[in-house]
């Protein structure tokens, strides 16, 4: 067990655990997920896929808790107001890979959980898997070094769009790997009747940009990429009231919150882990970037508030020995322009 598990452990057995539910009953936990892993082996990143077994086991966890449920709308409504339920819970998904619909769904509607899909669309309106996400996994799982992504990605995302579909599939060959990934959809978003199917079933679509975009470093592109992915998801759905938003890959700009609320957005979560109190900023919302490597004992430790309050303590020991970071945080890895 790894020190941190065994801290956590120690917490939950002793009764601090109990403390931290009582202490953080008014902050507002958001979970974090991906897509899921459709075809065999082990998933691909660390929390940009896990599997249907894990996913269906932390819905059912997570019901089992008995923490409230809460969709993302009156949730943020009410954390401002200041009158959520004791250890109100809201589940994000990121993206909107096609297995959201597939897979993810039918499991949320089994366990009966809300959730809100942030989606990004300029790969939703085209049959077309994620280039870069999808030549990663082919070379990764070729064991071709990493050095070899990006002058692979930078190719085939040159072609025009009509050529890549069949770049890809030349590439899987001269790799020597099966189809499986392209029929299963494994790196495909959903297509715009998948998302229309699955707003009719109760899952509550919002913004993500169109392209996916570095916010950090494209914040001058954030105002055009979300009329374009407000004006994509109005075509797609049936009058969907378009006002929270997810940074891609949780990139973050001081300038985004003032660009967000002049496009009628009223919150933005990030990829930051915490929980968020009353007077949270709604344009940084923590969250609990869910994955293959978190543990039952860390997902328990969220919904109680003892991870937060030991990241809040590991910070505050940072800071004496002068090494706490000041800067805003972002996201753990970089976001890429799609398209």
């Amino acid at each position: 067990m790894s020190p941190k598990r065994a801290i956590l452990s120690l917490a939950a057995a002793s009764g601090l655990a109990a403390l931290a539910r009582r202490a953080s009953r008014r902050h507002l936990r958001i979970l974090c997920y991906h897509g899921l892993w459709v075809l065999p082996g082990e998933p691909f990143g660390e929390c940009l896929f896990i599997t249907p077994e894990q996913f269906d086991a932390r819905m059912a966890r997570l019901r089992r808790s008995g923490v409230p449920l809460l969709g993302l709308g009156e949730a943020v409504r009410r954390l401002a107001k200041g009158d959520l339920p004791p250890r109100a819970t809201v589940v994000t998904i990121d993206d909107g890979w096609a297995s959201t619909h597939s897979h993810m769904l039918p499991i949320l509607e089994r366990h009966e959980v809300p959730a809100t899909l942030y989606s990004t669309t300029w790969y939703s309106e085209r049959d077309l898997p994620v280039v870069n996400v999808a030549v990663a996994w082919m070379l990764a799982a070729a064991g071709r070094p990493p050095t070899d992504c990006a002058q692979e990605i930078a190719r085939i995302e040159g072609l025009p769009e009509e050529q890549r579909l069949a770049a890809l599939r030349a590439l899987g060959a001269t790799l020597g790997l099966d189809e499986a990934w392209l029929e299963t959809c494994q790196f495909h978003l959903m297509r715009p009747d998948e998302l229309a199917d699955a707003q009719r079933r109760g899952l509550d679509i919002q913004l993500h940009t169109h392209r996916h975009i570095n916010v950090t470093s494209q914040i001058g592109r954030l105002g055009e990429e979300i009329d374009a992915n407000r004006a994509s998801l109005e075509a797609m759905l049936d009058g969907p009231v378009l006002e929270h938003f997810c940074y891609p890959s949780g990139t973050w700009h001081p300038d985004a919150a003032a660009i967000l609320a002049a496009k009628g957005v009223r919150s933005a979560t990030l990829v930051t882990e915490g929980l968020n109190a009353p007077d949270a900023d709604a344009y940084a919302l923590r969250r609990l970037l869910d994955g293959r490597h978190v543990g039952d004992v860390e997902f328990d430790a969220y919904l109680s508030g003892t991870l937060h309050y030991l990241s809040e303590l590991r910070g505050l020991a940072g800071a004496v020995r002068g090494l706490r970071r000041t800067e805003r945080p972002v996201g753990r890895a970089p976001a890429r322009y799609i398209g």
